[in-house]
């Protein structure tokens, strides 16, 4: 999948584009960003007119194409002003193009490009005017949702998968709201989670919760660093660490495990 943003500069195309990225890594995935700005400068490209920018935004072009053929998450910001070559790309393989735009004046309107061509089928439709950046992104991904096939997680090997509220959170008050993290962290789990870092296991949360009220409890308790991703969504692990589950063997134990498990235990 490629998500290109496109709009005139100062219209909100990398603020949505890094934050798309930052959702995507809380799911599971490992998405790759381009920029413009970024690629000018490492090609040293300062060529303005069209046939610089449209050599931009064919380098881009084919650097998205390279990593979408490797089954690569691809998110994009680029004016892209022109749009033939927008809709060549969308001819040629699978891309949310993505139109931000906002009647603001926010400071950028001397680089506006006067021949800027707006995008008039298959796209997403942002106006950032109102739009909040965390109301945006949802937008484009209940619209264009990643498809599963594209599914990498960040790491596979040695990836612990723990749980939130009565692993890490002490959660002694039980379910108090999902804004609510009010316990500090269970007994020892700071140090224990430190040593398995630093025994080169990748920690990962897995909860229900919001990730920003788990990340902003991380910081509180300075557990942050501990962890490389918060997410909502399941995601490939080599254990998941929970206190609710149990260890499936096979169906035949189920009912039993059940019956004997301490929350219907009563």
């Amino acid at each position: 999948m490629i998500y290109w943003f496109t709009g005139q500069p100062g219209h909100g195309k990398t603020t949505l584009a890094l934050a798309l990225v930052k959702q995507l890594r809380r799911q599971g995935y490992a998405p790759f960003h381009i920029d413009g700005d970024d690629l000018r400068e490492l090609t040293t490209n300062q060529d303005y007119s069209r046939v610089g920018r449209e050599a931009n935004i064919r380098r881009a072009q084919n650097i998205a194409q390279y990593l979408h053929a490797q089954e690569e998450i691809v998110v994009v910001s680029f004016v892209s002003p022109y749009r033939e070559i927008r809709e060549e790309l969308k001819s040629a393989t699978e891309v949310t193009e993505i139109y931000v735009h906002t009647n603001e004046v926010r400071g950028k309107e001397d680089r506006h490009v006067k021949d800027y061509e707006a995008p008039l089928s298959r796209f997403i439709d942002l106006d950032t005017t109102n739009m909040q950046v965390q109301e945006c992104v949802s937008h484009i991904l209940e619209s264009a949702p990643v498809p599963s096939k594209e599914l990498k997680t960040l790491d596979k090997r040695k990836t612990l998968a723990v749980d939130f509220d009565g692993v890490i959170h002490r959660y002694s008050k039980g379910f108090q709201g999902l804004e609510n993290a009010y316990d500090p962290p269970m007994d020892g789990a700071h140090e224990v989670l430190q040593r398995l870092k630093d025994k080169g296991y990748v920690l990962k949360i897995m909860s229900s919760r919001p990730a920003l009220v788990i990340e902003e409890w991380l910081e509180k308790y300075e557990m942050s660093h501990l962890f490389d991703n918060v997410s909502n969504s399941k995601f490939a692990a080599t254990v998941y660490i929970d206190d609710r589950g149990f260890h499936f063997t096979n169906w035949a134990t189920v009912e039993e495990k059940l019956a004997a498990h301490p929350k219907f235990a009563q």
